[in-house]
């Protein structure tokens, strides 16, 4: 069994389809339950949750040989300081 992050995106998904192509077995952290339902249809196991969420985590992880993590960019923006006129 693996775990799979970010599973409903292209990097995460490519992943699983690799590793169902090869007969392994896929689990899925997913925030949105609908949208990892076409992987549920093909086997993949849901875990409801997300990446801020250390028990969801600790769900998906009992068990699993490997994992694959996929964590969103952070954009948090520079906060934009002006300089003081001479």
């Amino acid at each position: 069994m693996f775990l799979v992050m970010g599973i409903t995106g292209k990097v995460g998904g490519a992943t699983a389809e690799h590793l169902l192509a090869h007969g392994k077995e896929v689990r899925a952290l997913v925030r949105n339950r609908e949208k990892g339902s076409s992987w549920a249809n093909q086997g993949v196991e849901l875990v409801d949750g997300d990446w801020n969420d250390s028990a969801a985590i600790e769900r998906a992880l009992k068990g699993v040989e490997g994992a694959f993590v996929m964590l969103p960019a952070v954009w948090a923006p520079r906060p934009i300081t002006k300089k003081p006129r001479a």
